[in-house]
């Protein structure tokens, strides 16, 4: 049987909201409730076992939950701390559960892949405890092997479950994850406001996340990150002047594709296989840029979009320097052009660089030499972008 098949999920929501001008598990974020946003998580995730443990304003919860595939817990000791919470979560758990996820409501960003990727690392020889970690700090929700219920029953509450469960650190698991939102908490009105705001920005990765991405969770040597920054920067320079002109490309989508579009560099066709990474993180319209920055089918007559740019920007990137299009992919075809497969590839792939960097400068109303003067241009074809 799969591990999620037999992992369930004790989400948090019993607590006062002291520090939050109303009621947290209730509040709306973005238009959904921060309860549904948590419980979602775990249904998008196949956990099908969810306890819901209640405590103030337990009957709201009960009524909010109505009809959704939900276990409610109620914990009558939930004045005296979370860690009560924790207690009678862990004890509504049924047998034949190997191993659970200790969620508080307030943590409502967390992304399904996070789980997956935590459900992947754990294996079969499950540790004691699985930590999401982001940019070396570890988040939640932990995945606790169900065998330390005991443990967890008799401890005294001092120091909450992170105290309880430092005691198995030396052998629990860390997982590097691109996810900020094991991070973020709400507990104030600041926070809900931050949240908010990352809400609608849509669905895409942070810089941070991106970086996290890169470097933490697929290892990539600094000199494709650094590749991918750079990529980033020419791209969203290309699109800030189309759309100085009337254009109408997403921008923070740019951004965040090219920083990562490298991201399985080192896998064979890397464009595809980059896109499908993405694909099951569940970002969409990031893995379609990725999918075809190394090769794209376009027409002159087609409108730019940011697909396009994405692509332009990596032909214009060698390495981290900012080169000219017809240098660059005259020197791939004295390097590679005794390859008849080869040159052909290079050869479509210059003519569709060209097409796009033209309609860029007829939107733009400048050259590219102009519109990438900051970047210093010089003629170093070396790389990391391939062919």
């Amino acid at each position: 049987m799969p591990l999620f098949e037999k992992t369930a999920a004790v989400i948090l929501a019993a607590g006062f909201s002291s520090r939050m001008s109303a009621f947290k598990p209730l509040m709306e974020l973005d238009g959904r409730r921060v309860l549904d946003r948590v419980v979602d998580l775990y249904r998008r995730a196949g956990i099908a076992d969810i306890r819901v443990v209640t405590g103030h304003r337990s009957d709201e919860i009960r009524t909010a939950l109505a009809g959704r595939p939900v276990t409610v817990v109620d914990n009558p000791d939930y004045a005296s701390g979370m860690y009560s919470s924790v207690v009678a979560g862990v004890k509504a758990l049924p047998q034949g559960i190997g191993a659970f996820f200790v969620h508080p409501v307030d943590i409502p960003l967390v992304r399904p892949h996070t789980l997956i990727r935590l459900l992947d690392a754990a294996g079969t020889g499950l540790p004691p405890v699985v930590y999401p970690v982001f940019t070396g700090r570890r988040g939640h929700p932990p995945l606790i092997r169900k065998d330390l219920e005991g443990a967890i029953a008799d401890h005294d509450g001092q120091g909450g479950l992170r105290a309880l469960l430092s005691r198995f650190d030396a052998a629990a698991r860390e997982v590097p994850v691109a996810d900020e939102g094991v991070l973020l908490d709400l507990d104030t009105q600041s926070d809900y406001e931050d949240l908010t705001a990352r809400l609608e920005a849509g669905n895409l990765l942070t810089e941070a996340e991106c970086l996290g991405l890169m470097h933490d969770v697929q290892g990539l040597p600094a000199a494709i990150v650094d590749h991918c920054r750079q990529v980033a920067r020419v791209a969203c320079t290309l699109a800030e002047a189309v759309n100085a002109r009337g254009g109408r490309l997403d921008i923070r989508l740019i951004d965040a594709a090219a920083r990562v579009h490298d991201v399985a560099r080192l896998e064979k066709n890397h464009a595809l296989a980059g896109a499908r990474l993405l694909e099951t993180m569940g970002f969409a319209d990031m893995a379609a840029i990725v999918a075809v920055h190394m090769e794209i089918q376009i027409k002159p007559e087609n409108p730019l979009d940011e697909a396009q740019i994405v692509h332009l920007a990596d032909k214009l990137v060698a390495g981290q320097t900012v080169v000219d299009l017809s240098r660059r992919f005259d020197a791939k075809l004295e390097k590679y052009g005794h390859d008849p497969q080869a040159a052909r590839a290079i050869t479509r792939r210059r003519q569709a660089a060209l097409d796009i960097q033209a309609k860029v400068e007829r939107t733009a109303g400048k050259t590219i030499s102009q519109l990438l003067a900051p970047f210093h241009e010089n003629t170093d074809t070396t790389g990391t972008d391939g062919l």
